[in-house]
């Protein structure tokens, strides 16, 4: 079958809008977020390539964040290798590197991205907290300052918009909900899109 673009996701959407509504869904489904993670992504949308998939398998995402962000690994500007450093930052603890998060407003600001330095918004959060601090905490944590701001230096053309993915995600999550729970009319309504090309 051929690919599903944005334009023929928001078709299957208003089709299907008179059985489903799809700005009322619970975004923590488990059966939608296990199809993910064994990449059943046929038909869903920017997750259909072997790259998506492989991405996928690795990753396996279990919530929006995570599915957020490995839409981001696979497609924004900070493509692999980031997506190893976002893999091992899961699974290796304890986690050492990088040493800025020892400050505990930029933990929590890189927390939904398990402490890797991934959208801009968090790039701007990171700036703006530092320069909040007052001349006594930036002696104190004079060490960690200067790894971020190197970090960020190192990154910034590498950072992806989180508002951006994270509504590619919200697309991709409700294609795939659709998929789980209405596998029939999905198959349906996918093959419909298809022969219209």
């Amino acid at each position: 079958m051929k690919r599903m673009t944005e334009e023929k996701a928001e078709q299957m959407l208003a089709f299907i809008a008179d059985k489903f509504d799809a700005n009322n869904l619970p975004f923590d489904d488990v059966a939608t977020f296990e199809l993910f993670q064994r990449a059943d992504t046929d038909g869903i949308f920017m997750m259909e390539s072997e790259w998506d998939k492989y991405d996928l398998l690795q990753i396996k995402p279990k919530d929006m964040d995570e599915l957020t962000a490995t839409i981001a690994l696979s497609h924004g500007l900070a493509v692999n290798p980031y997506i190893y450093t976002y893999l091992k930052i899961q699974k290796i603890q304890p986690f050492t590197y990088p040493r800025f998060t020892e400050m505990e407003r930029v933990k929590e600001i890189l927390s939904d991205t398990h402490g890797i330095l991934l959208w801009k918004e968090q790039k701007e959060e990171i700036i703006a907290y530092i320069d909040s601090l007052s001349e006594e905490e930036k002696e104190r944590y004079k060490s960690a300052i200067k790894i971020v701001l190197h970090e960020i230096e190192l990154r910034q053309h590498s950072l992806s918009n989180r508002k951006f993915f994270r509504n590619r995600a919200m697309i991709c999550y409700k294609l795939a909900y659709i998929k789980t729970h209405m596998p029939d009319e999905f198959t349906e309504y996918y093959k419909k899109l298809c022969s219209t090309d």
